[in-house]
């Protein structure tokens, strides 16, 4: 008898689980007798000066400055088809165990857009969860745009011209900005493009409206008052942008978790996978990640070993089919 889609999607959830409990055991039990030998090859499948750019090079510094690892984390950006060319590069790296790579939930997403070909988290060693990225529209500060209901006013009034940038196509940035547009009942024009860094080079360039964007690809502008946010897609405000509103403070329905977390490539050993997690644990507990990334950046912490990290994976994956599919890009 034929095994279904489902049933086929099912067991793989099933493996990728199972593979996380033992790693986590591993973890648990304190299995580091296995070291890395050779520098690490820290892969970011986006561009230079984006979010995960940002993630790899702020872990790679803290591990070398507090002596975390044997040997260096060197980050090597795989840019290219929304983070499917790093990641799957990485996911054809069988066994390799010097090799890491940021993994976000927009590398959930891709996949389901791109199809076939393309690696998905099945096809990685999940490790662990960091944090929690928060979504911001960001315009130029000499924008005509006051507040977050001046652009909604100028949507409703020119329905598809606004334009506003995002990370790729399929992923966070596209994402919110379709919960964006249904809660606000108003259609935007999306430009994509490769990193953050891009988004705010075409803000400053008045190539774009407004943009999404995290914190950390936006702070440096906003220090020099080059930039600022009209609204958060979070619960709550950022402390660090108090005069900031909410989505939901203005009665849009709009929140989205956007998470960041760390992935290796299949077939590695257990206790190769055990290190890695102890590492990225005893990391997330410095001064330097706290301070130099966390507050920084303005994320909120989410430490999840590799067990706890693939429930929460599945989960947002089935949270992105639904949206993908209101875009019109899954069938």
């Amino acid at each position: 008898m034929k095994t279904s889609h489902y049933e086929k999607r099912l067991f793989e959830v099933g493996v990728a689980v199972f593979l996380a409990v033992l790693i986590s055991a591993f973890a648990a039990q304190g299995a580091t007798e296995w070291k890395p030998t050779k520098p690490i090859q820290f892969v970011v499948p986006y561009g230079p000066g984006g979010g995960s750019d940002v993630l790899g090079r702020s872990i790679s510094n803290i591990i070398s400055t507090d002596k975390l690892c044997p040997v260096p984390l060197i980050v090597v950006n795989q840019a290219g088809g929304s983070g499917t060319i790093g990641t799957t590069s990485v996911a054809q790296s069988k066994g390799a165990t010097n090799m890491l790579l940021t993994f976000i939930s927009g590398q959930v997403a891709a996949p389901l857009v791109a199809g076939k070909g393309a690696a998905t988290y099945h096809d990685l060693t999940l490790i662990a969860g960091l944090a929690i990225d928060e979504q911001l529209v960001v315009v130029k500060t000499d924008s005509p745009f006051k507040t977050i209901e001046d652009a909604i006013a100028a949507a409703k009034k020119s329905p598809g011209t606004l334009t506003i940038g995002g990370t790729a196509t399929g992923q966070e940035d596209q994402m919110c900005n379709r919960l964006f547009e249904k809660a606000c009942d108003i259609k935007l024009r999306y430009i994509p493009f490769n990193s953050g860094g891009e988004c705010i080079t075409a803000l400053l360039g008045k190539h774009v409206d407004m943009i999404w964007a995290n914190p950390s690809e936006f702070v440096p502008q906003w220090d020099a008052k080059m930039v600022r946010p009209l609204a958060v897609a979070k619960e709550t405000r950022l402390p660090e942008f108090s005069d900031c509103p909410t989505f939901k403070e203005k009665s849009y329905n709009v929140t989205f978790k956007m998470f960041r977390g760390i992935a290796a490539p299949p077939g590695i050993p257990a206790e190769t996978a055990a290190y890695y997690e102890n590492l990225m644990k005893r990391m997330s507990g410095t001064a330097g990640w706290k301070e130099k990334y966390l507050k920084q950046y303005m994320l909120s912490p989410m430490w999840m070993g590799s067990r706890e990290f693939a429930k929460f994976v599945v989960e947002n994956e089935k949270l992105f089919n639904e949206i993908l599919r209101d875009l019109g890009l899954l069938k």
